[in-house]
């Protein structure tokens, strides 16, 4: 498994989970090797994982003797997420930095390659011929959103579901009941929180926080505790099985999908376009918004009206019902896929 990054990001450290499970699930009997840019990070009994940083001399000689012998591998898969991006030239870097060589590495694998599903792009700089060079060698690229396919145009890329909207763990709640008092977990996008994010935090007065990535660089604390929340929920109060219901507004997209498989209503400030292709998957396009140009009356309308309208969260729900059945679908597809390409 290729391009997992680090467990301290709890997204990043769910798509590595459900790929594990979706790997098991699959076969019956696996020996799994990771590479990961933050292999400390990550608490997987039993599983090989192997430091993909890069350093001042390279990459380390266990990753390099593993890529260097792909072949040796039945099935490789890259984690899905959204790393195969060059928006700005800073980000452009890191991306050759960190995944650079591990995507050249699988495109010339003599095994079976899939990408899992994935959020390709922007890609400027010249940087989109390159990415569909070496992800044209691939035999699957999972894509999670209709921007990605319309750009890319690769003739082996499937559209399919993010792995979070897939999960078989999710929590379903017939209580409509609702906490009074929002969530709201923010993370600084280019170095900043946005204006309406501010705004809107500032007209709910009372609300709780919610951190979802801590260190590696990608560290929502400080931009969490600046907005002012009465409290910040730690990761068992909000996931958990067991407490109220609440309202939630997440601008990381997998904070989103996690409250929701946790049993909340979730409007998500999305930064990238891989929020609009999972809450369009998930039947609620009408709960996802630019996070830098969201109209401040429009989201506080829905909110206030999630809190208060037990109609409303009916609907959520059952929208949300609706299309776990596409979801199960979905996986059930992307599990026979991985099957076929493992007998190549």
């Amino acid at each position: 498994m290729l391009h997992a990054y680090s467990a301290t990001n709890a997204g990043d450290g769910l798509l590595v989970e459900e790929t594990i499970e979706l790997l098991r699930e699959a076969f019956s009997e696996c020996d799994i090797t990771i590479a990961a840019l933050h292999p400390n990070t990550f608490n997987l009994p039993g599983i090989n994982i192997l430091d993909a940083s890069p350093k001042l001399k390279g990459f380390s000689p266990e990753l390099r003797k593993a890529l260097n012998s792909l072949s040796s591998f039945d099935l490789v898969v890259g984690v899905g997420g959204g790393y195969i991006r060059a928006g700005h030239p800073v980000e452009a870097l890191k991306m050759i930095a960190a995944h650079g060589y591990q995507l050249v590495k699988a495109s010339r694998a003599k095994v079976p390659v899939a990408y899992l599903p994935q959020s390709i792009g922007p890609l400027r700089f010249g940087s989109l011929p390159l990415a569909k060079h070496f992800l044209s060698r691939m035999n699957k690229v999972y894509l999670r959103d209709d921007r990605s396919i319309h750009e890319l145009k690769l003739a082996n890329a499937v559209r399919i579901q993010d792995l979070a909207t897939m999960t078989g763990t999710f929590v379903t709640r017939q209580d409509v009941s609702v906490a009074s008092k929002p969530v709201l977990s923010v993370r600084s996008v280019r170095g900043r929180i946005s204006d309406p994010v501010k705004a809107l935090a500032a007209r709910f007065g009372s609300f709780d926080g919610y951190v979802q990535s801590r260190g590696a660089g990608n560290d929502d604390t400080s931009a969490m505790a600046s907005l002012g929340p009465d409290r910040t929920l730690s990761k068992e109060e909000l996931l958990g099985s067991t407490g109220q219901r609440r309202v939630v507004v997440a601008v990381r997209l997998h904070a989103a999908l996690m409250a929701i498989n946790a049993g909340h209503w979730v409007v998500h400030l999305a930064y990238e376009r891989k929020g609009f292709g999972a809450f369009d998957d998930l039947g609620l396009s009408d709960h996802v918004f630019n996070v830098n140009s969201f109209d401040v009356d429009k989201v506080q309308a829905l909110i206030q009206g999630l809190l208060t309208d037990p109609e409303r969260r009916l609907d959520y729900d059952r929208r949300l019902g609706d299309s776990r059945s596409g979801a199960a679908a979905a996986r059930t597809q992307l599990i026979g896929d991985i099957q076929d390409l493992a007998k190549l």
